[in-house]
């Protein structure tokens, strides 16, 4: 007798398959819920000691785990999630799907923080554009990472 079951669409998987697929599902929620509590703590102490300003590089730190948090809640919605489609491993062509997603959620956060600024009167700040740009960049740098780690964890298994 074959270890087989069915998905969703009622297409025979081996159990192997699927029980994989099951153990990588629950490993990236468990790393998407401890980053975004690191992601918490790094950004609260931040805002507290007033890290952003005194140290102008400190930005680019909470965008990168940003990104990888991006890139990793990606894989997970749109592969694993079943919300989208039948949970799938990722493909040869996942970090394109993941970098164009990613780089689209980066877009809309830069976009909230322009409309954050204009509507509390303050105005953009002076050097905003390099910033942005420093920004972006270094979260389509996570979103790459984590990518590239599932990719390597995917075809470890």
């Amino acid at each position: 007798m074959q270890n087989i079951e069915e998905n969703k669409e009622g297409k025979v998987i081996a159990k192997s398959v699927a029980t994989s697929i099951e153990l990588q599902q629950e490993h990236i929620l468990k790393l998407l819920f401890v980053l975004i509590w690191v992601l918490t703590f790094v950004h609260i102490v931040a805002e507290y000691y007033f890290l952003y300003w005194r140290l102008p590089w400190f930005d680019i730190v909470t965008h990168f785990l940003g990104g990888i948090w991006v890139g990793l809640a990606v894989i997970w919605f749109y592969y694993y999630s079943g919300y989208l489609r039948p949970p799938v491993f990722p493909g040869k062509n996942m970090v394109w799907t993941v970098l164009g997603l990613g780089l689209a959620i980066g877009l809309l956060w830069e976009g909230y923080e322009v409309a954050v600024w204009l509507l509390s009167g303050a105005g953009l700040p002076s050097p905003y554009m390099p910033d942005t740009v420093l920004d972006i960049i270094v979260d389509v740098a996570g979103v790459l990472v984590s990518a590239f780690l599932s990719q390597k964890m995917i075809l470890k298994k």
